[in-house]
């Protein structure tokens, strides 16, 4: 059970079973955090969002490990506890590479365990990219989407695109602000107190990483539907973030019956609202139950 309580620094604080954990050769390093379960029923491995890192899922992987389950969270290039410029990549395809390491730590470590993948908001149209990659469609059971960021909103002004296009040609590393602010994540004030205390995340990023995601979600909404595991989606009724109108439209159309949805009544940060119980129960329900196992 959740902590109901409490202040939320503590309930997203890393306790001593969150054990920091670091792959790849050559540097950078991809640095993370496991909380590790001897005989795990599944592995799930947690993909954070934009703005976000690793620590915004802790309370949640303790409460998965209590569940039966091993939870690995990666946090991306340049965010959490990795090294790197925060809010800059070179190619999208850097971040499939960093979940790829993050995967196969999880097999070695649990051979013969189902891996699945949970991205929150941008972490989830990262999970796709990578299951849509070469060969990581057999190494992956499934992929839970919170609120998904297939569509979001607010979006630049076009004007702003142009100064991005621009800069992405004659100025790559020229930041912009992410537009979505804090406020868009949630409408309890402690949990807005705790986000915007929070120096983990990228808070503007680079014309060119502004760019590679732009190429990366268009090439998404055209791919996913040669999608072969099944996907479930966990939306928020109340979100004002992800375009959930849009986003079933598409994952719908794409997907048809190897998407299933379950809806909250909630803010964006579904790990960080009062309905944060039942979303780990699902999740622990979809990976445990079979319901993830039938495939196209």
């Amino acid at each position: 059970m959740l902590c109901e309580g409490g202040r939320v620094a503590d309930r997203l604080a890393f306790t001593a079973r969150a054990q920091p954990l670091r792959v790849g050769e050559p540097e950078p390093f991809v640095h993370g955090y496991a909380w590790r379960h001897p005989h795990p029923a599944a592995t799930l491995v947690l993909v954070h969002g934009l703005q976000s890192h690793a620590q915004w899922f802790a309370e949640a992987a303790e409460a998965l490990v209590d569940r039966g389950l091993a939870v690995y969270a990666v946090d991306r290039r340049g965010s959490g506890s990795s090294p790197a410029v925060r809010g800059d990549v070179a190619s999208y395809c850097t971040w499939y590479g960093e979940l790829d390491r993050v995967v196969r730590l999880a097999q070695e470590e649990h051979p013969g365990v189902p891996v699945h993948l949970v991205g929150h908001c941008f972490g989830a149209n990262v999970a796709l990219g990578y299951a849509l990659s070469s060969g990581a469609g057999t190494t992956v059971r499934s992929i839970v989407m919170l609120t998904p960021g297939l569509y979001v909103h607010p979006d630049y002004t076009p004007a702003q695109k142009l100064r991005i296009l621009a800069s992405g040609r004659l100025a790559p590393l020229t930041r912009f602000p992410v537009p979505q602010r804090d406020d868009l994540f949630t409408r309890d004030p402690d949990v807005l107190a705790w986000i915007a205390s929070d120096s983990g995340g990228a808070r503007t990023l680079t014309a060119r990483c502004l760019l590679q995601i732009n190429h990366m979600v268009r090439r998404l909404r055209r791919e996913v539907g040669q999608l072969r595991v099944p996907v479930l989606v966990l939306e928020a009724a109340r979100d004002r973030l992800a375009h959930n109108a849009r986003n079933r439209a598409l994952l719908g159309r794409a997907l048809g019956d190897r998407c299933q949805w379950q809806t909250f009544d909630a803010e964006h940060f579904l790990l960080a609202e009062p309905c944060r119980d039942q979303v780990v129960e699902a999740l622990a329900e979809w990976v445990t139950q079979g319901k993830e196992h039938v495939r196209c």
